[in-house]
């Protein structure tokens, strides 16, 4: 699944032991900080548009997480959801500035997709019955895919269920359940959209199982393709879709981070084990678990590696200017700060 909290993620990740920088492959990438709403202590980039902007959160001592995006390099402040718990996170942007993530209730543990009107945060609607909504992914034209879920009762224990769905942006107002298509039994998620309205859906045989995935779907006005599997895996996770490009991973029982091109052929990054995000060009980012549990993040184009992001630093995000991003720790606080990077 992606990442729920970006900003607590990248503190469970920085107190994992991290190697020295080093190196990059091909060209040395070095961090440029972006600024924070004033009075706020960290943040993460987790998002980018296609105009050389980017979004993500920003946390004042852990009370509360709030949208923000970057524009020229400054930062606008789109707070939190009127009516809706202190905290909201990203997990898209489109180049008109439009942002999608999640929220949490006032009160309890309900999570509520949201997108952005100007500068502020809306709820976007549910099906009768859901509970709970999260947005993934957002493309130019406006269309929203994400996934909602319910408790339901099976054999006397609870489970949630969830199913992916689509905001279109042709039907303001409306959500629809993708089913068209898709396995009529089990879990779906809608992990992304690509420029043409393609859905990236990850398929989930079981209704008592949310752990593991057995199948990708391409899916698009009704019709669905499945994506292969590679050879001696049963598992596979996707993260991204760019350009018909799909990124993610696949797993015989460890992770294998995985590409999938526009026409289903597979390419296994090296020494990938997980890829995040992919841009229009094919370029990837991820990270591999080292000795100790350490975490090295890592720029792909292709099967090659162009750079390591190493240190106290995470990656996020691939974006179609070519610039990663994501947080790293700066003088002299060495706090968490949302951060990019380009290839020098």
């Amino acid at each position: 699944m992606r990442f729920r909290y970006p900003v607590a993620v990248a503190l469970v990740l920085t107190a994992i032991s991290v190697p020295a920088a080093s190196a990059a492959a091909t060209c040395t990438w070095t961090p440029t900080q972006l600024p924070l709403p004033a009075t706020f202590t960290s943040g993460t980039v987790d998002a980018a548009d296609s105009q050389s902007g980017y979004a993500g959160s920003a946390s004042r001592n852990g009370e509360t997480t709030h949208v923000v995006r970057w524009v020229n390099g400054q930062v606008v402040d789109y707070g939190t959801v009127p009516g809706y718990g202190p905290h909201a996170f990203v997990s898209g942007v489109n180049k008109f500035g439009t942002v999608v993530g999640h929220t949490n209730a006032a009160t309890g543990n309900t999570q509520r997709a949201f997108r952005s009107v100007g500068t502020k945060l809306e709820v976007l609607p549910i099906p009768a019955g859901a509970e709970d909504s999260y947005a993934n992914g957002i493309n130019d034209a406006g269309d929203i895919v994400g996934e909602v879920g319910n408790y339901v009762t099976i054999g006397g224990s609870q489970y949630f269920v969830r199913k992916a769905v689509l905001w279109p942006a042709s039907a303001p107002g409306t959500v629809v359940q993708l089913t068209a298509g898709l396995p009529s039994t089990g879990q779906t998620l809608g992990k992304g959209i690509d420029q043409d309205g393609t859905v990236l859906i990850q398929y989930y045989p079981t209704l008592t199982s949310s752990l593991n995935a057995t199948a990708l779907y391409l899916w698009k006005a009704g019709t669905a393709r499945q994506l292969p599997t590679p050879v001696g895996n049963t598992q596979v996770d996707g993260r991204a879709i760019s350009n018909g490009r799909v990124a993610g991973a696949s797993s015989p029982g460890g992770l294998i981070g995985t590409v999938w091109d526009q026409n289903g052929a597979i390419t296994n990054p090296v020494g990938a084990d997980l890829m995040l995000s992919i841009n229009r060009t094919g370029q990837t980012v991820g990270w591999k678990v080292g000795p100790s549990i350490s975490i090295t993040y890592w720029v792909w184009q292709g099967a090659a590696k162009v750079g390591t992001i190493s240190g106290q630093r995470g990656l996020y995000v691939s974006a179609d200017d070519g610039s990663v991003a994501g947080w790293s720790r700066f003088a002299p606080d060495n706090v968490i700060k949302p951060a990019y990077w380009r290839c020098q």
